[in-house]
């Protein structure tokens, strides 16, 4: 009897043992078709392929001097342009004249804005709101002028906004003329350029040449020069080859002659040819308050076909900061891409068959690799197909709107802007099922 009991409690022992194994490998099974799975949204970016790099900016300069103390009255602001022997500044023989000159100058620009708006006083047209709306612009591009620390910008649009201001006081009937005013400002004016002229030791400094005027000099003026260009080669900057000088004392600023100035960089051997066949080339300087920079490539000093070089770029567009680079940290952008945005981990390659005609009607059996990525829509995974425009180190960038010869196969989808492409996920499939509670 003992030994029957014995048999039957081995019986469920192994009963339940088969079960566990049993439930465990349903489970398996169940864990291995509804994975949960990591997804993230497709969004359309614009990326670039880009070469940093570090830039030296040559131009051709000649330095604006000054022989002997003063005080120094700047009419130009950094990247402003200026004919040959046309004032940059004045120099004044003391705190006192600098003052009186400018009190002439705005006394000057004053009556001559009044007698132009006696002038059209009978047939201006605007409206009170119109120049509230000018008013407004102008005070708010002061603000910022003040802010960037731009004071002849500033002062010129504050003459503007005042121009703005009497054009007001004469549409809304405040004034009828302004000839009262006008001559108490011309006899004022008179008595100022009186004082101001009797001392012979103010003067006016005159460009050297036309082009573009910087307030600074950096000693590289007579270093780096656009006639050395050709010359340039791979260590040339490290090596100390271009010293700057110090700079005098007396030195004002500087004049940018031409409308060109250049860049040169060393880059490495396999970016030569990127850089020689990009459509178009563009330069991030972050110092330039500039998204990018349209240059073209100028010069290439190579050695030989496998050596790295100095590539010598050449732009045209001036702006303050331009006007000052010397050293810096920039890249060379040679293609922009806007696309869909995929990690690189998300993209797979499936094998496809397909039964091909040829032009004889003889069929037969292709095999294709299509790239692409899974989604999930709802509690599905579905294959979809991209074509891919660029690839960075840990994604790609698709194209939105793939024409249909660009695509493999018509047995799958194609990616579009805001899918759920998966990131992470075992098992995948097109058409698996997934459990979106777990």
């Amino acid at each position: 009897m003992e030994k029957d009991k014995t048999v039957v409690v081995k019986k469920v022992i192994v009963a339940v043992m088969a079960v566990l194994v049993i439930t465990y490998i349903i489970s398996v099974v169940l864990k291995a078709n509804f994975t949960q799975v990591k997804t993230e949204t497709a969004n359309v970016m614009t990326v670039s392929d880009s070469i940093p790099v570090k830039g030296y900016f040559i131009r051709d300069e000649k330095v604006v001097s000054h022989d002997g103390d003063g005080y120094i009255s700047y009419l130009l602001s950094d990247g402003d342009k200026i004919s040959k022997n046309e004032p940059v500044a004045n120099v004044f023989v003391n705190a006192d004249a600098a003052i009186d000159k400018q009190t002439i100058d705005r006394l000057d620009e004053q009556i001559n804005s009044l007698k132009q708006l006696d002038k059209a006083a009978g047939v201006i047209s605007v409206s009170p709101d119109e120049l509230d709306k000018n008013i407004y612009t102008i005070l708010s591009s002061v603000n910022r002028n003040v802010n960037e620390k731009s004071f002849i910008d500033a002062d010129k649009n504050l003459n503007e906004a005042l121009y703005y201001i009497n054009e007001r006081q004469l549409v809304t009937g405040k004034t009828e003329s302004f000839a009262p005013k006008i001559n108490e400002l011309e006899k004022e004016s008179r008595e100022l350029k009186k004082e101001y002229n009797s001392s012979k030791k103010n003067k006016a400094i005159t460009s050297p040449d036309t082009g573009y005027f910087c307030c600074s000099a950096d000693g590289y003026e007579n270093v780096l020069k656009t006639s050395d260009l050709g010359d340039i080669q791979v260590g040339d900057f490290s090596s100390g080859k271009y010293k700057k000088q110090d700079v005098d004392k007396n030195v004002l600023g500087k004049i940018m002659s031409g409308v060109y100035w250049y860049v040169a960089c060393e880059v490495k051997s396999e970016d030569v040819l990127k850089i020689k066949t990009s459509d178009s080339l563009f330069l991030d300087i972050p110092t330039a308050d500039n998204d990018k920079i349209a240059v073209e490539l100028y010069d290439v000093n190579q050695k030989t076909k496998t050596s790295d070089a100095v590539v010598i770029l050449r732009g045209n567009y001036i702006n303050s900061e331009i006007v000052k680079l010397r050293t810096e940290d920039i890249s060379i952008i040679l293609n922009t891409y806007k696309g869909i945005y995929v990690s690189k981990n998300a993209v797979h390659q499936r094998q496809v068959t397909e039964t091909v005609t040829d032009k004889n009607g003889k069929k037969s059996e292709v095999t294709k690799t299509v790239t692409g990525v899974y989604i999930q829509l709802g509690n599905e995974i579905l294959f979809k197909q991209i074509v891919p425009l660029f690839t960075g180190d840990d994604y790609v960038i698709c194209k939105q709107d793939p024409d249909d010869e660009e695509l493999v196969t018509d047995e799958f989808g194609i990616l579009k802007a805001f899918d759920e492409v998966v990131v992470e996920g075992a098992n995948l499939y097109d058409g698996k099922i997934i459990d979106r509670a777990t």
